[in-house]
């Protein structure tokens, strides 16, 4: 299956109403339409600037690990709803050492694309054959310059020779499993937009299936704090639309925001997208090892759909179709600044 065609005719819908409309059918008809993201462990060797673990008292603070009993009840308790899972959701999933077999069960269990996202650094090429050979669909790479100063400046703890053979290790694994998507995730903030420029001649040997450009937002407690988009939006025909025009030439799915977009937009616009915002959340189902971490949905003593049922999901999304209840964001929690992202 492949995940960024139905992204991109899910894009497509403007209403979030009728979105929401298609994920409730699909939960009544018991079919597969979670999005599940895991983070198996609370740990990650690099300290990005842009990323929580470069503050050094919020990376002290991360601590937790799942266990392989833990994976389980959670495989069991969802993974059958699961049309997607993403591994690694704000730390690197390469430090948990039950890796393959998380991939493994998620496979087992029927999910259609399962995604590992990762700097990386600590996986070598008899790595990503057992992964892949585990099931694993994806491969998300977290690239935040593309130039050997700007790569280390910004991936505190990451060499750039490193990564470039990483990227070499991948092409030959594709070469005997070319079902693997790579995607590569590039958060774009004043100190690496121009390295974007870059992008042709640094993926020259090297075709990703998707590129994803993502504006830096503050997601607090890191070491990076410049989050204007003055410098993007001076820069954006010159930096992020030549890498557009570049994937499209080169049949590769592109996701990029709009440049009216970065700037502010009206109140009616910004409404919109926070409904819209919302409505993606609903399928999205979170597992982080914090301490509480099984307050509010307990995989060891309810299924999907106990919790579902408990909770009252189908009522509250029937409440929210008929009106788009003004206490809409209760269904979400805290939703970041909306952008609407273009696929092509």
């Amino acid at each position: 299956m492949n995940i960024y065609s139905v992204l991109k005719y899910y894009r497509g819908i403007k209403s979030p109403r009728l979105k929401l409309l298609g994920i409730l059918m699909l939960h009544i008809l018991h079919r597969r339409y979670l999005y599940i993201s895991i983070d198996p462990s609370l740990h990650c060797n690099f300290r990005c600037r842009l990323c929580f673990f470069s503050d050094p008292e919020k990376s002290e603070s991360l601590r937790g690990r799942f266990s392989l009993e833990d994976i389980q009840a959670i495989a069991n308790a969802v993974f059958h709803r699961g049309l997607k899972i993403q591994i690694g959701c704000g730390a690197e999933p390469t430090t948990f050492k039950d890796l393959p077999e998380l991939v493994k069960l998620a496979h087992d269990k029927g999910i259609a694309h399962i995604s590992v996202t990762t700097n990386g650094s600590l996986l070598t090429y008899e790595k990503l054959c057992q992964l892949v050979e585990c099931g694993l669909n994806e491969i998300v790479l977290s690239a935040h310059g593309l130039t050997k100063e700007t790569y280390e400046y910004m991936m505190r703890g990451g060499g750039f020779e490193q990564f470039r053979q990483l990227l070499q290790d991948i092409e030959t694994v594709k070469r005997g499993h070319p079902q693997l998507f790579v995607r590569i995730n590039y958060t774009v903030c004043k100190d690496n937009v121009d390295d974007l420029k870059q992008l042709p001649s640094f993926f020259s040997g090297f075709k990703p299936n998707v590129i994803q450009l993502r504006p830096v937002q503050d997601i607090g407690s890191t070491d990076y704090t410049d989050y204007s988009m003055s410098s993007i939006l001076q820069k954006y025909e010159a930096c992020i639309l030549p890498v557009v025009r570049f994937c499209e030439k080169h049949d590769i799915t592109c996701i990029y925001p709009q440049k009216n977009h970065l700037g502010v937009i009206s109140e009616e616009n910004q409404n919109r997208e926070h409904l819209n915002a919302v409505v993606d959340m609903i399928p999205c189902m979170n597992f982080s090892p914090f301490d509480l971490w099984k307050d509010e949905f307990n995989p060891y003593e309810e299924t999907f759909e106990d919790y579902a049922r408990r909770t009252h999901r189908v009522r509250h999304w029937l409440k929210m179709l008929l009106g788009f209840s003004k206490d809409i964001s209760s269904e979400s929690g805290t939703v970041t600044h909306a952008l609407n992202y273009s696929v092509k």
